[in-house]
């Protein structure tokens, strides 16, 4: 189980025009849907920000993985946005968020779920990872970088 098994390059957006975390979430999350990956917007839409309130899901190092388990999913979902500018979402180490990746699961997912979250987040502990997403022209181009860090974490 891998990152990109979760990621269609439908649901990645480049230099997405946020100027605040709810926005870039409603933003994303109307992409999943536009996508058909999620059919219930609205519902999903509310249970990110619900779990964001709960504690916010910056990393530092201008990424964020927000996530939440919902019962509006039959499967994990991912999506991935690169803000422009960066976006301010409380981060410990005060710098703005330009990288997005945003998981869901169903509630009755969660071992894969946290798998998933676990891979994703040792995965893009690398700068360099980070700094060549933050270039990548294509939303293959973003597959194609993540793909390349995942056969190196294998």
């Amino acid at each position: 189980m891998r990152p990109t098994d979760y990621l269609d390059s439908q649901a990645i957006l480049l230099d997405l025009p946020a100027s605040d975390k709810a926005g870039a979430f409603s933003l994303i999350v109307d992409r999943l849907a536009e996508s058909r990956l999620i059919t219930d917007r609205g519902r999903f839409l509310d249970d990110v920000l619900r779990r964001e309130q709960q504690g916010g899901t910056a990393i530092g190092r201008g990424l964020a993985i927000p996530h939440a388990r919902t019962r509006t999913l039959e499967r994990v979902v991912m999506a991935m946005a690169r803000l422009r500018p960066g976006v301010d979402f409380g981060a410990e180490d005060g710098e703005p968020v330009r990288l997005v990746f945003l998981l869901g699961a169903p509630e009755d997912k969660a071992g894969e779920y946290l798998k998933v979250l676990g891979k994703l987040s040792r995965l893009l502990k690398e700068n360099g990872l980070r700094k060549e997403l933050l270039k990548a022209a294509t939303p293959e181009a973003v597959l194609e970088l993540l793909e390349a860090a995942e056969s190196q974490l294998s």
